[in-house]
């Protein structure tokens, strides 16, 4: 089977705080670099890769490949027994990013929100971190734990066939004291390293949008030179993910042709791609969809409106965020599909503050009932100012490109039974689905762009 790069990386989320290993992770310190000595960091050790420098089909073929699969597939049912509840987040936060896009493209990450959500209540407490922990559909801390420890090992995956490498990292002022505890919950709980300098300098957000660009394969540079730290920033949590795999079964590129898109905005001529697929051919009252399998990897979705819907409306469906979770649960038919899919770049900036407040996340962006205590007792009236989503992805023949980023910055003060034709030349909604049922990406496109 060939392998080619489905690349889907997506900065998973960046918190950002300024004011007025789980499986034994082990640290180490040192400095970021010899030029410059000011920067310190204590850095966390990670799983090695899986039989690293090894041909792709070998790996395939090879017992190492085997072994690796079966521990694998035991991380991807822990994740998928711990994930109880969050088909109410996954509803929550598309519904909110996605169901009111009437005239325009739209994209999350609906897991990197999670994990950015998740490491803003490590550093909250009191009713601040109760309505991030509603939000996240958890009763407590030690249940977001467990959560996100089965998610980061079921999601961390690196193989010649599979990219999924997740990495998190703190970055402290190093005038203030922090509580040690909190930092070391961090660390262990979400495999993070840190960073320690002085907030504001070119050299600390050199490395900060270094590191970040190293982690995502500099797939977002557009973003992250924006990406800076102010001298009067407290804390940055930056988490990423990098994501490569391939479609189990290729678009053949010669037969990649001119179609019409019938998108909002009119008629577009756009490059049509086309395979013919055996795959489940799911049928509901509002949509139509199909799932392309990931080698080693998940399912991407397409879920085409039915008459008399709209894209927009079934961006948040509960039967929609049922397949991409638990598709086996969801009754379907085995079908020889005729798949036409336009090949598409998507890509938006989202406001996130009003989002939050929507959701019942309101303590936070208040000076006066914000509690970080858990960060630090140094500075009071830390609150949340800022809180933005950035996502792309992008398909072809060869398979997805996807990144994102969260941005939260506060400051003080079977049998063929049939064959079908589906073909997507009007606007639908798209989602990425990992084997755990994470969702990793969810898009509305309306025009091809």
């Amino acid at each position: 089977m060939r392998l080619k790069g489905i690349v889907g990386i997506f900065l998973a989320a960046i918190t950002m705080l300024t004011a007025c290993g789980k499986s034994g992770t082990q640290l180490r310190t040192k400095n970021i670099n010899e030029s410059d000595k000011s920067i310190k960091s204590v850095e966390a050790v990670i799983p090695s890769p899986i039989s690293e420098g090894t041909d792709v089909n070998k790996f395939a073929n090879g017992d190492a490949h085997s072994e690796w699969r079966e521990d694998y597939t035991e991380k991807v049912h822990k994740s998928q027994n711990v994930q109880a509840g969050m088909e109410q987040y996954y509803e929550l936060i598309q519904k909110e990013l996605l169901s009111d896009v009437t005239d325009h493209n739209a994209v999350c990450s609906p897991l990197n929100i999670y994990i950015a959500l998740s490491m803003l209540a490590e550093v909250t407490d009191g009713n601040t971190r109760k309505q991030i922990l509603d939000v996240l559909n958890v009763k407590d801390m030690d249940v977001l734990n467990k959560r996100i420890e089965a998610i980061w090992d079921a999601n961390y995956v690196d193989t010649p066939a599979l990219k999924s490498i997740l990495a998190n990292s703190i970055w402290l002022r190093n005038d203030i004291g922090y509580n040690e505890d909190t930092l070391k919950r961090l660390s262990e709980e979400y495999h993070a390293s840190s960073y320690s300098g002085e907030m504001g300098s070119e050299s600390m957000n050199q490395k900060l949008q270094k590191w970040t660009d190293e982690h995502t394969g500099e797939l977002l540079t557009e973003y992250t030179k924006e990406l800076k730290l102010k001298q009067e920033s407290v804390l940055a949590l930056i988490s990423t993910v990098y994501y490569k795999a391939s479609w189990d079964k290729d678009f053949p590129k010669e037969q990649t042709n001119k179609g019409i898109f019938h998108g909002v905005s009119g008629d577009q001529s756009v490059p049509m791609m086309h395979n013919d697929i055996i795959t489940n051919l799911y049928q509901t009252e509002h949509f139509q969809a199909v799932g392309l399998s990931l080698v080693d990897s998940g399912t991407m979705y397409f879920f085409m409106p039915k008459e008399g819907y709209k894209a927009q409306d079934i961006a948040a469906n509960s039967e929609m965020i049922k397949i991409c979770m638990e598709p086996v649960s969801v009754e379907s038919n085995s079908a020889l599909v005729h798949l036409t899919v336009p090949k598409f770049n998507d890509s938006a900036k989202t406001d996130l503050l009003e989002c939050l407040k929507d959701i019942g996340i309101t303590d936070v962006l208040s000076d006066k009932q914000a509690d970080f205590t858990p960060l630090t007792k140094e500075i009071e009236n830390i609150y949340l100012s800022r809180a933005e989503h950035a996502a792309m992805v992008k398909i072809d023949e060869e398979g997805v490109t996807g990144a994102a980023y969260t941005a939260l910055i506060t400051e003080c003060g079977g049998i063929i039974q049939n064959q079908v034709d589906f073909i997507i030349d009007r606007p639908f909604v798209y989602a990425v689905a990992a084997p755990d049922g994470s969702i990793l990406f969810t898009g509305v496109i309306q025009n091809i762009e």
